[in-house]
């Protein structure tokens, strides 16, 4: 999974009505009252049919109710693990190692494969295919960005809003739908894609895709009396001055005032020298005590965003320093899973009920701060101690689902694996720019891989003999060397030209681009759209034998892309978008999609539509490891406890549960999935 920190928008802006807002409920209470007035006075004049229709009503209800009790036929349980980015290329080893003994006797005993994954090999469109069964063209997810052709914006594909709601980034139904439909029991734990949560007979907590309480994908703030120049990815730096006493603000979400200015709401706070080095933090009534090189525990917060509304958030902070200067990291604020500002599980309760059950936890769909890791504010030993945290309370509440579920379809996911590899990948390539020896973190990669060894031993010994057991991860994992420009190429090669051509680069967002004269444009991370007529909003190239014979000649250059830098292919294959997918959204994918060879990916700027004056850089990021490549390069694994068809894909997982639902075969196929059972 990769972790988009970059967030095209500025999250969420709240407008502030004030009086106005207060006179308006005023008037719709009036009105209210006034009616319930009239129906009092009917029911009193008309008691008899009152009573019936009332009678009815409740019989209604009641049916309703007993038809939503747990299919009796299922009497069985299938329980789905998802362990993000697991790779054969270091499982294996390990394996024959006798290092993942769980792992090793699953696979004798039941089955083992790698598992293909998809095209392109990005977490949202590898999830979406297992949730639903069906190609990007079906189920609507191509990307971590998505643009609009008529306007060439940007937006994250998994928490885009309409109307001030969060919209669902999956066109396609979910297992869980189909579940539901037979009312078996169905919990599904943290499955990327679920932002807001779908309405199931279960329970359902949302993953990947919830925000933090800025509306975006986590942002940090990171406080330092150091003087600093330039900005940070994925956070805020505020200067303050150091002393015994310092004021600063927590940062909330936006509001926008009458007038149409917009501001962030604050919460102040008051930092205060301590005993040994330490510090205590104050604001509204609370207080807490920090050491250096310590993570607090949850703190509640409070933004007031105006007449009648409060938003709640958590977060935590880590003391880094206090001399000789001050540094205090604040992670993202997330939503209160007892109060969140939007559903975050279904029933909408159910995140609270966990909270009261197994602690606080991370709300954020993407909870850990790579990005302050990538800019340096959080140092590894405390990074390393937030994704245990995290792995802590992703394997309570697995726990807790486990041991009261007694039939039905469990999924759960687990992120921790993929998390490590991103950041930690330079400790074990020696050829990586930022390479680094090191005895304490050289194997974190494959602790982590021994940790969901012992997870899948918990889960085994509390098997019984009817229960069904399927272990997957939606894509490999390589190393990532250098970082490719599409968009500078692009420009290089005279398919995209900027607006001043003298220019050394182009800024994100395509704020440089001249339409008029660009024929093709990359956004994301590796696809290319071509400058259409009628569907881009500046378009200048024209459907049929125009459009093809540009594609085929940004295919044949970007094969024959060689980097100067060590002589290496850069590009393994180009795809059309037809052969990758179908279906009613297909026209809203990328025209091409790029596949790396492994060590090479597309650039963030290239994510975020620049086009820097390079074509291609070493990574100098803690970010080190990857899965962005060539889909074939980067094959997923998959364990079960029963015998599996042979060259499995990620598309299969999805008629595997709706046979073990009781679906028929006739059924699934009519249902035209792009897998089909694995067993």
């Amino acid at each position: 999974m990769i972790f988009l920190y970059i967030d095209p928008g500025s999250g969420y802006t709240f407008l502030n009505l004030g009086a106005g807002l207060l006179a308006f409920l005023a008037g719709v209470l009036g009105v209210a009252l006034l009616y319930v007035k009239r129906m009092l006075g009917f029911i009193g004049r008309h008691k008899g049919p009152c009573v019936i229709i009332f009678l009815i009503i409740l019989a209604l209800l009641v049916t309703g109710i007993s038809t939503m009790k747990t299919s009796k036929d299922f009497n069985k349980r299938m329980i789905v693990l998802g362990m993000d980015a697991l790779s054969p290329e270091i499982m294996e080893p390990m394996m024959k190692a006798g290092r993942l003994p769980n792992f090793s006797r699953l696979a004798q005993t039941g089955a083992y494969s790698r598992l293909a994954t998809t095209n392109p090999a990005q977490s949202p469109v590898a999830w979406a295919a297992f949730a639903t069964g069906k190609n990007p063209g079906e189920s609507g997810v191509f990307d971590f960005i998505v643009r609009d052709p008529k306007t060439y914006a940007l937006d994250l594909t998994l928490s885009k809003m309409q109307y001030g709601r969060p919209v669902s980034a999956l066109k396609a139904k979910g297992f869980w739908d189909y579940t539901s439909a037979r009312k078996v029991n169905t919990v599904v734990l943290g499955c990327p894609d679920t932002f807001p949560p779908h309405k199931i007979h279960g329970k359902m907590l949302s993953g990947m895709g919830v925000p933090d309480i800025l509306g975006t994908q986590g942002t940090f703030t990171f406080y330092t009396s150091l003087p600093e120049e330039g900005r940070d990815v994925g956070g805020r730096v505020v200067q303050v001055d150091k002393a015994a006493v310092m004021k600063m603000d927590l940062i909330g979400p936006r509001v926008r005032d009458m007038d149409g200015s917009s501001r962030n709401a604050t919460v102040p706070f008051q930092v205060t020298a301590g005993v040994n080095g330490g510090v205590s933090v104050e604001y509204a009534g609370k207080k807490i005590e920090l050491q250096v090189g310590h993570w607090s525990d949850w703190s509640e917060v409070e933004f007031d965003m105006g007449p009648l509304r409060k938003v709640r958030g958590i977060y935590k902070m880590y003391l880094l320093e206090t001399a000789p200067e001050f540094k205090l990291y604040v992670g993202p604020i997330n939503f209160d899973p007892r109060q969140p500002l939007f559903p975050i599980s279904y029933p909408q309760g159910y995140a609270g009920e966990l909270a009261g059950s197994v602690g606080l936890y991370h709300t954020q769909g993407m909870p850990m701060d790579v990005w302050g890791l990538n800019e340096k504010r959080l140092l590894e030993q405390a990074f390393i101690e937030q994704v245990n945290d995290v792995w802590q309370q992703r394997t309570a509440i697995f726990e807790h689902e486990l041991g009261r579920l007694e039939n039905g379809v469990l999924f759960a996911y687990f992120e921790p694996v993929d998390i490590i590899q991103h950041m930690f990948w330079r400790y074990t390539d020696p050829g990586h720019p930022v390479y680094e020896a090191s005895t304490v973190y050289g194997g974190e990669i494959e602790r982590w891989y021994e940790k969901m060894d012992g997870l899948l031993g918990k889960v085994l010994k509390r098997l019984g003999p009817n229960d069904i057991l399927v272990v997957l991860s939606d894509h490999g994992f390589g190393t990532f060397k250098r970082a490719v420009h599409l968009n500078s190429w692009l420009r290089q090669h005279g398919y995209l030209v900027l607006k001043d051509p003298s220019a050394d680069f182009g800024g994100e967002l395509f704020e440089d681009i001249d339409w008029s004269r660009t024929r093709a444009y990359a956004a994301g991370f590796g696809g290319i759209y071509i400058n259409r007529v009628r569907r881009e909003g500046q378009g200048i190239v024209k459907a049929g034998k125009d459009e093809q014979a540009l594609k085929a000649e940004i295919v044949q250059g970007l094969k024959a892309w060689v980097d100067e830098k060590g002589g290496a292919t850069v590009v393994k294959n180009v795809y059309y978008q037809e052969d990758i997918s179908h279906g009613k959204y297909a026209k809203d994918a990328p025209d091409l999609v790029v596949g790396f060879n492994v060590g090479y990916r597309a650039s963030w700027q290239t994510a975020m539509g620049g086009a820097p004056g390079a074509l291609i850089e070493d990574n100098k990021k803690n970010w080190s490891g990857d899965h962005l490549f060539d889909p074939t390069l980067v094959p997923g694994v998959i364990f079960a406890n029963r015998k599996i068809h042979t060259a499995p894909a990620i598309y299969d997982v999805t008629p595997t549960i709706l046979k073990v639902a009781g679906y028929g075969a006739d059924e699934i196929r009519k249902l035209k999935f792009d897998g089909t059972p694995l067993f």
